[in-house]
């Protein structure tokens, strides 16, 4: 899904089908983005929220992804945490 605009019903309908269909375990939300929607899908495919991942904007000093480099390791380690459990 785009962070640019709203995701429509037939795009949720598309991405909740791909995950069931390809047994995908995790999706992850962007730091940037509103949660409620990915709720949704993962309560209806089975899959867990894999974690927060860093995008378009570094968190604040004292958080996981203060830096570029930091944001790649806060990143690499989310999404091998949840697609190893």
């Amino acid at each position: 899904m785009s962070t640019e605009s709203e995701a429509s019903a037939q795009d949720v309908a598309k991405i909740i089908r791909q995950i069931r269909e390809e047994h995908i375990p995790a999706v992850f939300l962007e730091n940037v983005t509103d949660r409620r929607l990915l709720d949704q899908i993962a309560s209806e495919t089975g899959a867990k929220i894999g974690g927060v991942l860093y995008s378009d904007a570094l968190s604040d000093q004292d958080g996981p992804a203060p830096t570029y480099l930091d944001m790649f390791r806060h990143n690499v380690g989310t999404l091998t945490a949840a697609l190893s459990s």
